[in-house]
């Protein structure tokens, strides 16, 4: 069975108000998509970050010193620099339009926050708890009786690479992680340490018709893909699995003092 990407455009630009499930039912209907048992939703993090009350007003942020210095090598309001301040273990480095960030969800761009999509003088950061979020969605869609996936998704920068790809915050009700290690390749040798992130995969897939401006798609139905159905009790965590240190990327940085 072919894979489908099915997007779910919005009848409205979503607002902290509102309810995020109520708004995900009535953009099925009038986009005219059946949920299915199976399925894999895929949830722009950033809806969910609004009606959760994470988007921070400036009026609400005193940006300090360092903050103050570093938007203008940004190029960037000060406000926004203290944000992603406040949500970073550590930076290094930046150009014009991002602070380059470690913390828990690993090294990106401004912390996560964002001011696109955002309105007026706010920044958006990410959903205090995306697990639980993620596992809110599932149990209530579930509660309809479908059984669907969760994956809620952001955008990234990669190293060294032009443009932004999907990556999943957090997933429920399947196993995002496929491991091949032990599994054969073409010439029969056995795979040692190759793990495949079928979440990232996903989201980056999802991403293709999500679009980063005006879509108003925030949310898109994978259909097709077979995955692993897991229980509660072996939900996979995707933030912090790899200590910083032990990273092939960070850990020769991390111990050269590259961050502060």
């Amino acid at each position: 069975m072919p894979i489908e990407i099915i997007p779910v455009r919005s009848h409205k630009i979503i607002e902290e108000s509102d309810s995020l499930l109520e708004v995900f039912f009535e953009a099925l209907k009038q986009s005219e998509v059946d949920l299915k048992d199976g399925d894999i939703l895929v949830v722009t993090s950033k809806v969910v970050s609004v009606t959760e009350g994470r988007s921070i007003p400036f009026s609400k942020i005193q940006p300090g010193d360092e903050a103050k210095a570093l938007s203008k090598e940004a190029k960037l309001p000060p406000e926004f620099i203290q944000i992603v301040l406040d949500n970073s273990k550590s930076h290094t480095g930046l150009v014009p339009g991002a602070l380059t960030t470690l913390n828990k969800y690993g090294l990106l761009a401004n912390a996560g926050a964002d001011l696109s999509n955002a309105g007026p003088d706010k920044v958006i950061v990410f959903p205090k708890d995306p697990k639980e979020s993620a596992k809110m969605l599932h149990d209530a869609i579930k509660e309809s009786g479908i059984n669907v996936g969760i994956i809620l998704a952001d955008s990234r920068m990669t190293p060294l690479r032009s443009g932004t790809i999907g990556l999943a915050l957090a997933t429920y009700g399947f196993n995002p992680i496929v491991d091949e290690r032990g599994k054969m390749d073409l010439y029969g040798r056995p795979m040692k340490v190759t793990t495949r992130a079928v979440a990232d995969q996903l989201a980056s897939a999802a991403e293709l018709v999500m679009g980063e401006t005006d879509e108003r798609i925030p949310f898109v139905v994978i259909r097709g893909y077979s995955f692993s159905e897991i229980k509660s009790e072996d939900e996979y965590e995707l933030i912090g699995q790899i200590d910083p240190k032990d990273c092939m990327f960070l850990g020769s940085s991390l111990k050269k003092g590259g961050f502060v």
